[in-house]
């Protein structure tokens, strides 16, 4: 469940929940109550106690409106009114009676009062009705019958009923009620808000902990999200992080270990021949050439020497500028068929010498146009083949270039008869300045920079570049351009 659904249904409970239970509360108030009123007037419980007094009140008016119709003399008997009271008592109810303006009979609990002040006048309202009064501090209902007397004198009785007990009831459930609701919000919002707190604070306590570790340099631990709401979203974005903070520090660890490697290599590569030349000047120096065909051979030996060097340091300066994402690279539209076949026919010149062979097989290619850089993948071109011939131990060397399509690129295969290369050492022969002699004094000499080369170009071109070997039969080293469709 996200963090903002949860909220919401958090806000609708806690606008809800109270609803509810201050429906309930309110109902189990209203049957204790009921019950007490009930009680208070010897009834049972059946339904609404209130409507059951109601309903005995008006019988017993009923009764008092027929005795005054039809034997109105008997409400002048004392003793039949002290028995009415005792009936009315269990309605809480008082009553009244008047002749001509005199009360001639009031219940006990009226007598304090001075009821012709409050006491409407024979005729002055509507015999049967209820009417509010207040007698003294007692909130009452009011009801009256007249009559005549059989001497033709004026009567009315009065039927009384206190409320004062009931509203001091509705009074405190109100009171209870409020109580009870303020109780309900506090609980709710407590509970609610435990909840949805939970849920928030104990990821960002699991994220402050993280926090503090990778401040301490510590990465070696794991945020685990707890929910897969927004803050479980949060704690994997901050897992991801720290992931990604490790294998860049990890990363950056690594580059560093190549860099000291790399200043090693490139230290001993510039050594090597810097160490000959100073040889060979010093042999001239010395007079050790003291012959013009000898001193001959020690200045071409020099000058191939400062020849290897120079490239080197172009070498060391592509691959720097290709591993620093500083080389700008060119793309066009190639056909790339034409394009092998000047690079073969540029190269066979160089390999005749060396009674090497270089063919060109394009039969499997129906889409020939890639987008390249030209004077990079020729470079590529070159750096493959001439490791190819470098290696080469068959009196009659052989490299074919062949082409093969593939849905959306063309890959490439430069295959030699060479010595081929060890199994364990496949992996690795793209890494820079490795070299399968591991002497570094082979006679092939060479940069070990090569194939690094090839590697970096044609990972800027999106191709994959990799390499099959057999030792004794040769090795081929494959890769691919993307097509054009035309």
């Amino acid at each position: 469940m996200s963090f903002k659904t949860r909220l919401i249904l958090s806000y609708v409970v806690m606008f809800v929940a109270p609803i509810i239970l201050t429906i309930i509360a309110a109902a189990v108030m209203v049957v204790i109550n009921v019950r007490a009123v009930a009680g208070s007037y010897g009834f049972e419980f059946k339904g609404n106690p209130v409507k059951q007094v109601m309903e005995k009140n008006q019988e017993a008016f009923d009764n008092i409106k027929v005795v005054a119709s039809e034997n109105p003399d008997v409400l002048r008997d004392k003793m039949y009114l002290e028995n009415l009271e005792k009936e009315l008592n269990k309605l809480n109810t008082s009553a009244v009676v008047r002749i001509n303006n005199n009360i001639i009979y009031s219940s006990n609990n009226l007598k304090r009062l001075d009821l012709n002040e409050v006491l409407p006048e024979f005729g002055s309202a509507t015999s049967g009705s209820y009417e509010r009064a207040l007698l003294g501090n007692e909130v009452t209902f009011m009801r009256h019958q007249d009559f005549y007397f059989t001497d033709k004198s004026q009567g009315t009785v009065f039927f009384i009923t206190d409320m004062t007990p009931i509203l001091k009831r509705v009074g405190r459930v109100v009171l209870y009620m409020c109580v009870v609701i303020l109780l309900i919000l506090i609980a709710t919002d407590g509970i609610l808000t435990y909840y949805v707190s939970k849920g928030v604070l104990r990821p960002i306590e699991t994220l402050k902990n993280a926090a503090n570790q990778i401040e301490e340099g510590n990465l070696e631990f794991e945020v685990k999200p707890a929910s897969e709401d927004e803050i479980g979203e949060l704690c994997t974005a901050f897992e991801k992080m720290r992931v990604k903070l490790k294998e860049s520090i990890n990363l950056q660890m690594q580059y560093e270990n190549n860099r000291k490697e790399l200043i090693s290599n490139i230290s001993h590569d510039l050594k090597t021949p810097v160490t000959a030349i100073k040889g060979y000047v010093e042999g001239i120096l010395d007079g050790v050439a003291d012959t013009p065909e000898k001193t001959e051979r020690y200045i071409r030996t020099i000058y191939a020497k400062a020849s290897d060097l120079d490239k080197l340091i172009d070498e060391l300066f592509l691959f720097s500028k290709l591993d620093l994402n500083n080389l700008t690279f060119n793309f066009e539209q190639v056909d790339i068929k034409e394009y092998l076949e000047d690079c073969v026919q540029e190269l066979s010149l160089g390999l005749e010498k060396d009674n090497i062979s270089l063919n060109l097989n394009t039969e499997k290619i129906t889409n020939p146009f890639v987008l390249v850089d030209n004077e990079k993948l020729k470079r590529v071109i070159i750096n493959i083949v001439e490791n190819a011939s470098k290696y080469m131990d068959k009196e009659e060397g052989k490299i074919d270039i062949r082409l093969e399509e593939n849905d959306d690129k063309v890959i490439i295969e430069i295959k030699d008869n060479g010595q081929g290369i060890p199994k364990e050492d496949i992996p690795c022969i793209f890494d820079r300045f490795y070299r399968t002699d591991k002497s570094r004094s082979s006679l092939t000499g060479g940069s070990g920079l090569g194939l690094a080369i090839v590697k970096r170009i044609i990972e800027e071109h999106e191709g994959k570049v990799w390499a099959e070997s057999e030792e004794g039969k040769g090795t081929s080293i494959f890769f691919t351009l993307k097509t054009i469709k035309k």
